[in-house]
């Protein structure tokens, strides 16, 4: 964790997140002790590495991962930043991400920190989102306290609809908001998070067919063997 300067006045502590590997919400890798302070944040930057095989695909199976550990990352505003911009890949993947990551709801910015390339006006960006984020209520003068049972995220219910099998539960339609069906490699994950919380077996037992619809959330799905 540090301070940023933005002038003289205005400051904002940041937290860098790195390492994050697939399994990080269940604690692998460093897991854990990064993934907290994504708890405190007001506002995430994704940094997206231009020089990446595919930097879209690799914002995709972040996000994912992040929805795991329930960050409230569909609540945080989210700054996507693609890194490296003195690179060749990096200016030719910019349009293409740009639009991509606009389309998806995001604000969308590129630098580079070897040609010192717009981080300042990714600094005052950043500040204002901050700024912009509001601060919690709190009524110092509210005496009853509510305590709400803990709620088990990974329960989930399987019933068949007129023409679709629905999955309900908070953790898997949270991770199926996250998950950029597009990509193999978020699909796959996907599919192994089904199997690791025991929907897959479940919608086996329930009489799943292939060919069959399953609908998770708002996404809709074809099951296949």
């Amino acid at each position: 964790m540090g301070v940023v300067a933005v002038d003289e006045y205005q400051t904002f502590v940041i937290a860098d997140i790195p390492g994050l590997i697939e399994g990080a919400s269940s604690g692998a890798g460093l897991g854990h002790t990064f993934l907290r302070h994504i708890e405190r944040t007001k506002v995430i930057i994704h940094l997206i590495d231009g020089s990446a095989a595919d930097p879209l695909e690799n914002f995709a199976a972040i996000n994912q991962e992040l929805s795991l550990y329930d960050a409230g990352l569909e609540n945080k505003p989210q700054l996507v930043v693609l890194t490296k911009m003195d690179l060749p890949d990096s200016v030719a993947w910019e349009p293409i991400l740009e639009e991509e990551i606009k389309k998806r709801g995001y604000e969308f910015m590129s630098i580079s920190s070897v040609a010192q390339l717009n981080l300042k006006d990714l600094i005052y960006r950043v500040y204002q989102m901050v700024q912009e984020v509001p601060e919690p209520e709190y009524d110092p003068d509210e005496e009853e306290v509510v305590i709400k049972p803990e709620v088990d995220e990974n329960v989930f219910s399987i019933e068949w609809e007129e023409d679709a099998w629905r999955v309900s539960g908070v953790r898997i339609e949270r991770v199926a908001a996250m998950t950029y069906f597009e990509f193999d490699t978020t699909v796959r994950r996907f599919q192994r998070i089904l199997e690791s919380m025991g929907i897959t077996q479940a919608l086996i037992e329930a009489g799943v067919q292939p060919g069959d619809m399953v609908r998770v959330g708002n996404e809709e799905l074809e099951w296949s063997e």
